[in-house]
């Protein structure tokens, strides 16, 4: 009987350290942080293009001047930084009003960790 539970705690050992260690590994591709940013497209971008989480252009987009709350979420695509938003006043275009844009054409504050 001391054999069978040395066994069942060995196994539940092993899946927790594999479910840790996966866990470790997908949140190297994307960092989280407090949503309490809010920003608006750059000033002659015309507005920012909403994509998904891995970078392909959505129908959707938010115009120029247009406020968005930034929702706690960057991740990189191919060497670019993407963050995730969401739309809070009139002026996009589409049918989405959150998803992620390109950091570097956001104007958000400068203590924005990402």
């Amino acid at each position: 009987m001391d054999n069978r539970i040395a066994a069942a705690v060995a196994a539940v050992t092993t899946t927790a350290a594999l479910v840790t260690l996966g866990t470790a590994t997908s949140a190297a591709a994307e960092t989280t942080y407090p949503a309490e940013y809010f920003g608006t497209p750059q000033a002659g971008t015309g507005g920012l293009i909403l994509r998904t989480g891995s970078g392909a252009p959505t129908d959707s987009g938010i115009g120029e001047g247009t406020r968005f709350e930034f929702l706690g979420q960057c991740v990189r695509v191919n060497g670019v930084d993407l963050i995730k938003v969401h739309q809070v006043e009139p002026g996009g275009w589409g049918s989405s009003y959150s998803g992620f844009v390109r950091r570097q054409y956001a104007n958000l504050p400068p203590n924005l960790p990402c």
